[in-house]
């Protein structure tokens, strides 16, 4: 994740013949264990100022030296499909942050009320707080969400008490490793396969949404599919991601 300063790498080049040996690999960030995914359709015709309004709001938090994140992400296809990702560690750690959002914006009202003239764009919205589930092992693929460039995004609404037979066929579908992530929304029956990509093109290499989760009868009553594209002025994130 780091990269080599001027010093370490005169240091690395005169070390040697065996300073010219392969590089090891960079280190991938571990996916986040808490991810808050939000899901928002702007009103027609309003894209451009929610962008233009969006990118003031992340100067104004960057000015104002504000410990709160965000990853934004646009839909390729539909400028008013958009969505949020916020990270943690934990839940605490995720409690932490609305306390840190509570504090700012004491400090700063002019935040609150740009936030509040933000959402006057948005037609719909959907906040869904979700845990990572271990079970289905993630292929490292040389990105990961500090590094991606885009998204894709499956949602699966899971009819209540089969959740646990979704978890199984996923497992049973990622097979050894799977190129996506799986997430549990912690208040209801829904999971979310997460795809970090290095670009939005590469959606197209990837697998489509495996054959066993769509085939789970009387087990799903909805899904939802789609690729998005990191909008890293539109992003406040975390120290050390590299977004831009």
């Amino acid at each position: 994740m780091g990269t080599l300063t001027a010093s370490l790498l005169l240091a690395w080049l005169a070390s040697g013949p065996s300073a010219f040996a392969a590089r090891p690999a960079p280190v991938q960030a571990e996916p986040p264990k808490i991810l808050n995914v939000v899901r928002q359709k702007l009103k027609p015709g309003t894209s451009h100022s929610y962008e233009s309004l969006e990118t003031a709001i992340v100067a104004a938090y960057e000015q104002a030296h504000v410990p709160v994140f965000w990853i934004m992400l646009q839909s390729r296809t539909d400028a008013t499909d958009i969505v949020y990702l916020n990270v943690a560690d934990s839940l605490d750690q995720w409690e932490e942050i609305g306390a840190r959002y509570r504090k700012a914006a004491a400090a700063h009202p002019e935040l609150e009320k740009m936030s509040a003239r933000l959402a006057t764009f948005i037609d719909r919205s959907t906040s869904t707080l979700t845990t990572r589930r271990d079970e289905v092992p993630f292929s490292r693929k040389g990105v990961d969400f500090q590094t991606m460039r885009a998204l894709r995004l499956t949602v699966f609404e899971v009819n209540a008490g089969h959740e646990g037979r979704f978890v199984n066929a996923a497992r049973a579908a990622a097979g050894r490793l799977a190129p996506w992530l799986l997430y549990e929304a912690n208040e209801t029956p829904t999971f979310m396969l997460v795809a970090p990509l290095r670009t939005a093109s590469r959606a197209k290499k990837m697998p489509a949404i495996p054959r066993r989760l769509l085939e789970l009868k009387n087990t799903l009553s909805a899904t939802a599919d789609g690729v998005y594209t990191v909008r890293p002025h539109m992003s406040h994130p975390p120290k050390g991601w590299k977004l831009r």
